[in-house]
């Protein structure tokens, strides 16, 4: 009995070794993983020039820094190179490729634009004349006031009609400035300075804003 006593303490001093080792076998192999495990990267505060992005320069002005991007290239442009359009700012490389598909006027038509304008500024000029000869003073200039706009408006469809109804680039300031330059002198000799250059001054600015 007591050899069987003294075996079955032994068993049971035998379980409880192998059961203190089973719990302490874990708690060591996490030991072993921590210290295995790599260190988690330091976070860089925000005001960290390393954590910033690399500035920005124009791409026409390399000496500029700038914030400003081509909302259709994204190219870098500063605020002298930006083009504000209704969908953002833009670089005039890319405003002036969309006025292009606009522009669609070819040498000929042109050509007859500026003709049509040159008839026009004549006969501007023998309404201004006619109308400094006959009509002065106060009531003089209040007409060409009113009549100028008028004038300008069916001007602008006679060039408009004569270049075929198509646009050019600057055509609208050349038109209007051939308009008045022959106008004008008809304008002087007409008596009354004042009244003919008003007259054509009216007309030929709304030829100019009709033409755009």
């Amino acid at each position: 009995m007591d050899d069987l006593s003294a075996a079955s303490r032994s068993k049971e001093a035998r379980a409880a070794a192998q059961g203190k080792n089973a719990w302490v076998k874990p708690a060591a192999l996490m030991e072993d993983a921590a210290e295995e495990r790599p260190a988690a990267p330091a976070r860089l505060d925000d005001g960290d020039p390393a954590s910033s992005p690399p500035p920005l320069f124009c791409a026409n002005h390399p000496n500029r820094e700038t914030l400003l991007r081509c909302n259709k290239c994204n190219k870098p442009i500063c605020p002298q190179c930006a083009v504000q359009t209704p969908v953002g700012y833009r670089c005039k490389e890319c405003v002036r490729g969309q006025q292009d598909k606009f522009y669609t006027a070819g040498r000929r038509e042109q050509v007859l634009g500026y003709a049509a304008a040159a008839l026009a500024g004549l006969l501007l000029g023998g309404a201004a004349f006619l109308l400094g000869l006959f009509m002065g003073g106060f009531f003089g200039l209040l007409l060409a006031f009113f009549l100028g706009p008028a004038l300008g408006g069916a001007l602008a469809e006679l060039v408009w009609r004569g270049m075929g109804r198509k646009r050019a680039r600057n055509f609208n300031l050349i038109a209007a400035l051939i308009v008045a330059l022959l106008a004008a002198p008809f304008a002087l000799l007409s008596g009354n300075l004042f009244v003919g250059l008003l007259l054509v001054g009216m007309a030929a600015s709304t030829l100019y804003a009709r033409l755009l």
